[in-house]
């Protein structure tokens, strides 16, 4: 029993799984809110349009520059700087990228803000000359957020090695606070409230963190050096993630095109099903991986084999009971739950049960979708941002093959079970490779 206890609920680990599953599963309840609040006061109007087409530009910037590649390559250099004694080192990194990362967002910002008039053109082909004015006002004050966001999420990374998840969580909350908020200021600022809240949002976001690291006894201290040895590890390590960031993007292009040449409203069902799947992952698989991952890179950075194995083991089998759960509750009751969510209105029984059956589909993948965020950054802490990247990219070819045969068959149901397929033969293909790399910790 006592094993049993110590596996299932490590002591730093439950904590940061917890706090961080809480926080997630409230930030999905406003996310809710602010979507029927969007649906009373807008409708379905070409103001939303253009508002959730404006996001395209800075959500891309801070995507592919900052949002995961920054963590992935950040937490184990600054984590196993400070499990093996050397704070002076972690302090001055953490002011290098706290200083570095801003301005290189801005200053890409920059020329996004000057060529946005071209890129609405590109974005939104469809729109009125009015709609494209509205969309370069509300992109280029947008382009605002990344810069926020490249420091919030550098103190997002000190926060996550340090193991304070209260206030890394709690910035998602707030963000989407501020959202909810911009919506009770059309009638004021018209369109551009949406947007004035938005920013709200993401200046929470950042005062969250910030506070966070003031409770903290870290601090980033000079001098600011981008040629630090530890600051160019960090890059170097953040190359894979920017390349392979487009991959989760492709995926649901390929899946779109798909569904393009399907019935009327499959695209819609398509987003709808992939929205359910991912609450449990994200709930669940990327809340304890990110709980886990300080842990695995501090052992990572001492060769501790033992250390190493014994955190992703004790992430591992609460991780594998939620997820198949999960799982199960979806192929079950999934009818049920989309009929109690979307079951209204123009969303007939026939769009429920085809998407309550492609949700069924989903659910396959999400043991290993969640498996595959705690391996992932298992190899994050051993620095090695290649390989889930090497790994990923074959199964983009995967599914599209699964889909292509299987379409014909069973229609929009092909698109979950390529998904499902592909996931399985990465968690598989990537806990071969770690246990071998995991075999020559402390050995090399």
């Amino acid at each position: 029993m006592d094993w049993i206890k110590s596996t299932l609920f490590g002591s730093v680990i439950r904590r940061g799984t917890t706090i961080l599953t809480a926080l997630t599963f409230v930030s999905y309840v406003l996310g809710l809110v602010r979507d029927v609040l969007f649906a009373h006061v807008l409708g379905a109007s070409r103001v939303l349009d253009v508002y959730n087409a404006a996001f395209i530009i800075p959500d891309a910037l801070l995507s592919i520059f900052v949002a995961s590649a920054l963590a992935a390559a950040f937490i184990p250099v600054f984590t196993g700087l400070r499990a093996t004694g050397r704070e002076s080192d972690a302090e001055h990194l953490a002011a290098t990228t706290l200083a570095s990362a801003p301005i290189v967002v801005a200053g890409i910002g920059v020329v996004a803000f000057i060529f946005m008039p071209q890129l609405a053109h590109f974005v939104a082909p469809g729109f009125s000359s009015s709609d494209l004015e509205l969309f370069v006002r509300m992109s280029r004050l947008m382009l605002i957020s990344p810069i926020l966001f490249a420091i919030s999420n550098t103190l997002g990374s000190i926060l996550v090695s340090l193991e304070r998840f209260t206030s890394y969580g709690l910035s998602a909350v707030l963000y989407n606070a501020g959202i909810i908020g911009g919506i009770f200021l059309v009638p004021y600022f018209g369109p551009m409230g949406l947007v004035v809240g938005m920013l709200a949002g993401a200046v929470l976001h950042l005062v969250a963190r910030l506070i966070g690291l003031l409770r903290s006894s870290f601090r980033p201290k000079g001098p600011i050096k981008i040629s630090d040895p530890h600051f160019r590890e960090v890059l170097r390590l953040m190359v894979p993630r920017i390349a392979g960031q487009p991959i989760e993007q492709i995926t649901f292009f390929i899946f779109t095109r798909f569904a393009s040449v399907l019935a009327v409203g499959s695209i819609a069902i398509l987003n709808f099903a992939r929205n359910f799947q991912a609450v449990p992952v994200s709930m669940f698989g990327i809340s304890l991986a990110t709980a886990t991952f300080p842990a695995l890179s501090r052992a990572a950075a001492r060769k501790d084999h033992a250390g190493f194995s014994r955190a992703l083991r004790e992430a591992s089998i609460p991780l594998i009971i939620v997820s198949v759960i999960s799982m199960l509750v979806y192929m079950i009751f999934g009818k049920f739950i989309i009929g109690i969510f979307l079951g209204s209105g123009q969303f007939s029984d026939a769009n429920v049960r085809t998407t309550a059956l492609l949700l069924s589909a989903f659910a396959i993948s999400i043991p290993a979708e969640s498996f595959i965020h705690l391996l992932v950054r298992a190899f994050y802490a051993l620095r090695d941002t290649w390989t889930p990247v090497l790994i990923s990219v074959p199964g983009l070819g995967l599914i599209w093959l699964i889909t292509y045969i299987l379409l014909p068959f069973t229609g929009i149901q092909a698109i979950g079970i390529s998904y499902a397929i592909s996931m399985i033969v990465e968690v598989l293909i990537l806990w071969w490779l770690l246990s071998h790399k995991i075999a020559r910790l402390g050995t090399d």
